[in-house]
């Protein structure tokens, strides 16, 4: 729906020759997929990351939208990396809409890339209060499931270390001179600095950009999109607000069944293949102990492993529920270890090749989410 200065024309095909050169056979099958007729100027040239933003984009937009996603069937966002043909693409699209929240780790350079190129760069999760991770809560969410010894033991050590520090406290009070006082304060309030400033360096990083999974965020995230096409084709603003308020409607409905399974219920904590589902334990009071970290490359060590196999067994964990496009290797061990039976859960991210063939969409991955949950939480 533009076009593009002859300056950045040669430059896109100075890339592709290099890309070319990489590797011919390679360069010819990316252009078979993405390669697409040009359009008039009639329709919108979209391009997202993840499904959610393809099937909200696509919902919204209907006929008025032609939308790509850039990560693949079966393909995971975390380590997915575009190919210099694809980042060409979105240099000459409309808008290139991504979650961020550090999901996405090419985006940076994508931007970078497309950047003065009259592309919109549309970061869905904008303005959506994200939660923060927490990887020892993941890995041993049976602490909060189990007896309250390790809570009463540790109330009794914190009591005679109180009183220990009391005592200490009032013996150098009474000895100690003013000089050593105002040096304890100075290292105390250096400590106290280093301690925040270090809790904020390791948080900085670690909060969950799987927004998409709660339902009312997602409202968010379509929202972002509806403003975005409204501003690229104000003339169609009827069309997308009459999609976007329908998209909401049946959002609305997923939250409400969502809730009533939770709701109908036995249990409240299931164990799955990564920790993904952060946002389902702060909508719906939910506790999800994840097999691998906030990212699938996130291993657990052996202790944490070991944790997590003592956890299922003492809390009769009967499914570990698996991913569409996560390696099952360490689940299938948690598994036979612990002879649970396999369930499983779209996080939605990414379609593998058996959605595709039967037309799936959010809002029927997300009502087979609820459904396998409620097996599970019985």
């Amino acid at each position: 729906m533009k076009f593009k200065s002859s300056l950045f024309a040669m430059l896109l095909v100075l890339s592709m020759i290099l890309a070319a050169c990489g590797s011919n056979e390679e360069a010819g099958e990316e252009q078979t997929e993405t390669e697409e007729p040009a359009e008039t100027g009639e329709v919108l040239e979209l391009y997202t990351t993840i499904f959610p933003l393809e099937d909200f984009a696509n919902k919204i937009g209907g006929e008025y939208v032609n939308v790509t996603n850039l990560v693949p069937v079966g393909a995971d966002a975390h380590t997915f990396e575009p190919t210099a043909r694809e980042m060409i693409n979105v240099a000459e699209g409309d808008a290139f809409i991504y979650n961020g929240a550090g999901l996405e780790g090419f985006v940076d350079a994508l931007i970078e890339t497309v950047e003065g190129e009259g592309v919109a760069i549309v970061q869905a999760s904008e303005g959506i209060e994200l939660i923060d991770y927490d990887d020892d809560h993941s890995a041993h969410s049976e602490e909060g499931h189990d007896d309250h010894g390790h809570e009463e033991e540790a109330h009794d050590d914190h009591a005679h270390e109180e009183q220990g520090h009391e005592e200490e406290a009032h013996d150098d009070h009474a000895h100690e001179e003013q000089g050593h006082e105002e040096e304890a304060h100075d290292d105390h309030a250096h400590e106290e600095q280093g301690h925040e400033e270090g809790a904020h360096d390791a948080h900085a990083h670690d909060q969950d950009p799987h927004v998409w999974l709660d339902p009312i965020l997602s409202i968010s995230l379509a929202e972002s999109i509806k403003d975005t096409l409204i501003e690229l084709m104000p003339e169609q603003e009827e069309t997308f607000t009459a999609n976007f308020e329908q998209l909401k409607a049946d959002l609305e409905d997923i939250d409400t069944e969502f809730q009533a399974m939770v709701d109908a219920a036995e249990k409240d904590t299931f164990l799955v293949s990564h920790a993904g589902y952060g946002y389902w334990e702060e909508r719906y009071g939910l506790k999800q102990v994840g097999i691998t970290g906030l990212s699938p490359t996130n291993e657990p060590s052996q202790r944490q492993l070991q944790d997590i196999i003592e956890f299922a067994n003492e809390y009769g964990v009967n499914y570990v529920m698996f991913e569409q496009n996560i390696s099952t290797q360490v689940a299938e061990m948690v598994k036979d270890e612990v002879g649970a039976e396999p369930l499983y859960l779209h996080n939605l991210e990414a379609l593998v090749e058996e959605n595709v063939q039967n037309g799936e969409d959010y809002l029927s991955l997300m009502r087979k989410n609820i459904e396998a949950l409620g097996t599970a939480l019985q």
